[in-house]
């Protein structure tokens, strides 16, 4: 399955670029909105398949995109999440876990290149892995912000054709501001160190995590 998802995004990546531009913001907001939805990542691409079809074919015959898809996407693209297959228990878990390794090895590699750099300019180096407190909580604040911004975009991707990008441009903005004060804080109050490895050993744990999540992709 992994395999078909892969050759279906290639697929479509290549033809959604015979898009008009003037059709290009519905397609994508459409395309943005089905992400979040509790679709495999293959039915979405099912999905994005039938959209650049339906777009593409109407776009042969001369017609706008809001003849094509009737004018209120938001309700189209309801109609086609509600008609598919929602993901199983099974699948939900593992793209959870999926995601939880893709934030860990990424913050790992963040940690252990900071680690690296602060012990190259300390005397004497020590060349160990420190994790405070206050990494733990960031890390976590950082992959829970990730996720709640990913789907609020998502979600609210029709509301940006309404004139409301400013208002949604701020409301992103204020909470990426409250974020890094937060993670500011957190890395300048909470310094116990609740973790201290050597480097080296730090670098392994990271590299096993990054194996890890390629095996629960495929």
């Amino acid at each position: 399955m992994k395999k078909a998802t892969k050759e279906s995004l290639k697929k479509n990546n290549l033809r959604e670029k015979e898009i008009f531009k003037e059709n290009q913001e519905v397609y994508t907001n459409m395309i943005v909105y089905i992400r979040s939805s509790n679709m495999t990542e293959y039915n979405q691409e099912v999905v994005r398949e039938d959209i650049i079809n339906m777009i593409l074919d109407g776009q042969q015959r001369g017609d706008t995109i809001q003849k094509i898809m009737g004018g209120n996407y938001k309700e189209v693209c309801d109609e086609i999440i509600a008609a598919m297959p929602r993901k199983t228990p099974k699948e939900r878990i593992m793209d959870f876990v999926a995601i939880i390794l893709s934030a860990l090895w990424v913050l790992g590699v963040i940690a252990l290149v900071e680690n690296l750099i602060t012990d190259l300019l300390a005397e004497p180096k020590s060349f160990r892995f420190i994790l405070t407190v206050g990494d733990s909580i960031n890390a976590a604040i950082i992959v829970l912000a990730a996720i709640a911004i990913y789907y609020y975009v998502s979600k609210t991707a029709f509301k940006t054709m309404k004139g409301k990008r400013v208002i949604s441009f701020l409301k992103l903005w204020l909470v990426s501001f409250v974020v890094i004060g937060l993670l500011i804080l957190c890395k300048v109050y909470f310094t116990t160190a609740v973790l201290e490895i050597p480097l080296t050993l730090a670098a392994i744990i990271v590299l096993a995590i990054f194996l890890i999540k390629r095996i629960v992709d495929r």
